[in-house]
């Protein structure tokens, strides 16, 4: 190649490294937003409504929370659980730190710790001082959750 040819592919080179640098930050902000969408609608004790809008529906959908016994699979069984879990919370205060987060392409991940508490309406109340991974897909243009596993740290 004559050093023509060399210059021109360097500057193509160095020209493309900041779009794809500002994509990869961009998707990493866009993560980050729906981290924060789904803590907030963690607080929510609604109808499910607040949790329908940061969860993906689609039937692949995973979560395993504080107080399961089993994984619960699709929007569905999920819409259905918080429901549930939703008629005997009077409170959730749940706040994550130290969140590492990777994205691939539109596939997400993010790792974190869980602190807070969560109070029912019986009266009793539970500390949450717990594991995160929660994964999130691209769909559409938006980063939704896909999958919810949380575990206590261990003592």
């Amino acid at each position: 190649m004559n050093r023509r040819t060399v210059l021109f592919l360097s500057a193509i080179c160095v020209a493309l490294l900041p779009v794809n640098a500002f994509a990869q930050q961009s998707d990493v902000e866009g993560v980050k937003a729906a981290s924060q969408a789904y803590y907030a609608a963690l607080a929510v004790t609604d109808n499910g409504a607040a949790m329908e809008k940061v969860w993906a529906h689609t039937p692949y959908i995973t979560y395993i929370g504080p107080r399961s016994k089993s994984i619960i699979v699709g929007w569905e069984p999920l819409k259905k659980m918080w429901e549930e879990i939703n008629n005997i919370t009077a409170e959730r205060k749940v706040a994550v730190s130290g969140p590492h987060i990777h994205v691939n392409g539109n596939l997400a991940w993010e790792m974190a710790q869980e602190t807070g508490s969560a109070k029912f309406k019986d009266g009793n109340e539970v500390k949450i001082d717990s594991l995160v991974t929660n994964v999130y897909e691209k769909l559409d243009g938006r980063w939704l959750i896909v999958s919810h596993h949380v575990q206590p740290k261990p003592q």
